[in-house]
């Protein structure tokens, strides 16, 4: 069977949760199957749409060039004509027999509509909202999560992306790698306060915002099956509108073998640690408030991952550097995929301080194949893997007071981490998982 997977980001230029995901599930297909892998690429240095073919680990990849510079409206952000050409020519080349999407942030939702077009099933996973929500995340622009998601009033958080013109996010990115944050934000307040008076009104935002909404929802009608990892985002997208008969949930697997055989590094600390992307909806700010409230001494936070621009958030590394005050935090940086298991040698509980509703965190699967336990916020499907007080502790999303006490029960309690460690049950192996995706594939082609 020939499979071709759709993708926002691709190893080895992205190593967060659904690329891995992607990686993992096509490299277990691989051994019975053909899989191809088509994603979007950031290469600042190349020319925006250049398509070019690579070998990762015995994958045979296409990547398109997208740095985002040569959208010239709101539009182009979700139906962008030029990638559905150079899918095309993808389509031309492998001839799948199933196409799956893991995302098409970054690519065009009209990739569908290249994929119906030859009568060639489809299977979407659902891994956010970025179908609903043009940021992804069901988060407000000052950070409280969404629940009037059916109606559209979505204009204050994307202002920036409605008010996008030909031209202005080139000129965005050259200011962005040029100027400090504070000076960044001020000139991008001064452009949308023009475009809101000259070019941008609250109906013609309305308007744009709904063209987006309808012109999805008529593509999304191709898809032959929707896939939810979380059954948490199964009944977000119920109630917006997916027929039942059309989505399932099925959790992600993850490949154990990487934490087979993990050695636990010894310490005499406690060492709590954070693993991810460094970007406000993953809750770091909070995390970092609660232990900065720890007086023990025997404890310290490490904190993995890069800490990257995000439009709309420059101020946040600046956020974090100010509200660090205790002296056991640690900034460990980004890290490779391939030394997950290390990391996880080196901490002994790991904190996911989310405050938007995530699907089914990566981190948290990996943590568990590790035999680490989770301190985790009680929001979207997280409470579906976490048995409070049992395998972790869950405690309220946004709230550090509550996310300390949860850290003082470690602290004082000797024994502990051992008991929660004890009650860790191992997650979905990938091989099962992809089992699964070939069985839903094969019977897919079968109806057809």
């Amino acid at each position: 069977m020939k499979i071709l997977q759709v993708i926002h980001n691709f190893l080895p230029y992205s190593y967060a949760g659904t690329e891995i995901y992607c990686y993992n599930l096509s490299k277990a297909l691989s051994g019975e199957h053909n899989v191809f892998i088509f994603h979007r690429v950031r290469d600042e240095n190349g020319k925006d749409y250049d398509m070019k073919r690579y070998k990762f680990e015995g994958l045979d990849i296409f990547a398109i060039n997208n740095t985002c510079r040569s959208y010239n409206s709101f539009e182009d952000t979700y139906d962008n004509r030029i990638i559905e050409d150079r899918f095309d020519e993808i389509l031309d080349i492998v001839k799948p027999d199933v196409v799956h999407i893991q995302h098409l942030l970054f690519l065009s939702i009209g990739i569908i509509r290249c994929i119906k077009k030859r009568s060639i099933p489809i299977v979407f996973t659902l891994h956010d909202y970025w179908l609903i929500c043009p940021q992804g995340q069901l988060l407000r622009h000052d950070l409280s999560v969404c629940t009037d998601y059916v109606h559209y009033d979505c204009i204050k958080c994307i202002r920036s992306q409605l008010a996008i013109k030909y031209g202005i996010l080139n000129i965005y990115y050259r200011l962005r790698d040029k100027f400090p944050p504070l000076l960044l934000q001020l000139l991008k307040g001064i452009y949308l306060n023009y475009a809101k008076n000259i070019f941008l009104s609250e109906a013609n935002s309305a308007d744009k915002i709904k063209r987006r909404r309808d012109f999805i929802n008529r593509l999304l009608g191709n898809v032959d099956l929707f896939i939810s990892p979380s059954k948490f985002l199964l009944d977000i997208f119920l109630n917006y509108g997916i027929s039942q008969d059309k989505i399932i949930s099925i959790q992600n697997g993850i490949d154990i073998t990487q934490f087979k055989h993990l050695d636990r590094k010894k310490s005499n600390r406690i060492r709590f640690g954070f693993i991810g992307t460094i970007h406000p909806s993953k809750g770091l700010h909070i995390l970092i408030e609660a232990f900065n409230k720890i007086t023990a001494k025997n404890v310290e936070l490490r904190i993995y991952g890069r800490i990257l621009p995000y439009s709309g958030f420059e101020y946040y590394p600046r956020l974090l550097r100010k509200l660090c005050r205790h002296s056991n935090i640690l900034f460990m940086g980004g890290f490779e995929a391939s030394l997950i298991s290390k990391i996880f040698s080196e901490i002994d509980i790991l904190i996911v301080p989310s405050i938007w509703n995530e699907n089914l965190p990566l981190v948290i699967l990996e943590a568990f194949s590790s035999r680490t336990p989770v301190i985790a916020s009680r929001i979207g499907g997280i409470s579906e893997l976490i048995n409070d007080g049992i395998n972790g502790f869950l405690f309220k999303a946004n709230n550090s007071d509550d996310l300390y006490t949860k850290l003082k029960i470690i602290i004082d309690n000797d024994n502990i981490i051992e008991k929660l460690k004890n009650a860790v049950v191992l997650p979905k192996d990938m091989k099962e998982n992809a089992r699964e995706m070939a069985e839903i594939y094969t019977n897919l082609l079968v109806r057809r």
